[in-house]
């Protein structure tokens, strides 16, 4: 393929920016969407020619997330990675409706409406790949205080029937369920019960350790690039086991 091209969803968190680099690597021309950013990641965006910011904040209402999502920016794009997401740490017996819709217009909407715009553009020009991530918490009802993020994230294990028509042009649409991981989020969020609850969680692993970020790039890689030729409509999960 010439001039590759990547949308990434949330480009600015640890594993959107270990994404973006190893796409950079295999010479991708990125568009990278953040909303805060970091060092981190302006230092790589400001570094390379072959990437392109984008900031918006999914908070806003839904008709600036219409038009933001409508955007001829990365509507050529030949793949699409989701890793959008926002975590509140909320116990259940407290989640409100506001907590809820509000969790699920920035980790669900955006991934789902882009799923269908830019699948039908890939479908017309005969190739793409697009990469969700979802989270182990779908797997258990979300933990403690996570019940709003695990049920969004399961949102994008759910793929529109629509895929199966897309997979005879070489569209082909995966999502990643990904455990544990060694990222600021993760750890601010266990770390706040002490750090106890860091040991205690990581004990659930049967690996007894968190991923890293490369663990997880590697595979979004893997599953949004040329190397995946026949995995389509499928839910993967890398969790060391859990």
């Amino acid at each position: 393929m010439k001039n590759k091209k990547i949308f990434i969803l949330g480009a600015s968190s640890d594993i959107g920016l270990s994404i973006m680099k190893i796409y950079l690597e295999n010479d991708y021309e990125i568009i990278a969407h953040y909303n805060r950013g970091s060092k981190s990641f302006f230092d790589v965006v400001d570094q390379n020619d072959n990437v392109k910011k984008i900031k918006f904040n999914f908070s806003t209402n839904l008709k600036k997330i219409d038009k933001f999502l409508k955007s001829s920016d990365f509507k050529n794009c030949d793949v699409f990675v989701n890793a959008a997401a926002v975590l509140k740490d909320i116990k259940y017996e407290k989640f409100s409706l506001k907590n809820l819709y509000e969790t699920i217009k920035i980790n669900l909407f955006p991934g789902v409406m882009l799923t269908k715009l830019l699948g039908e553009r890939m479908f017309k020009n005969k190739w793409g790949r697009i990469v969700h991530l979802s989270s182990i918490g779908s797997k258990f009802g979300g933990g403690q205080s996570t019940f709003c993020y695990s049920l969004s994230k399961y949102g994008l294990e759910f793929f529109p029937s629509k895929i199966k028509t897309w997979a005879k042009n070489d569209v082909l649409v995966n999502t990643i369920r990904v455990g544990l991981t060694d990222t600021k989020l993760h750890k601010n969020l266990i770390t706040r019960r002490t750090n106890s609850g860091m040991k205690k969680r990581i004990k659930m692993v049967p690996m007894n350790r968190m991923a890293t970020t490369d663990e997880i790039s590697k595979l979004v890689y893997n599953l949004g690039s040329e190397e995946n030729t026949y995995i389509t409509g499928q839910v993967i999960t890398i969790a060391g086991g859990e």
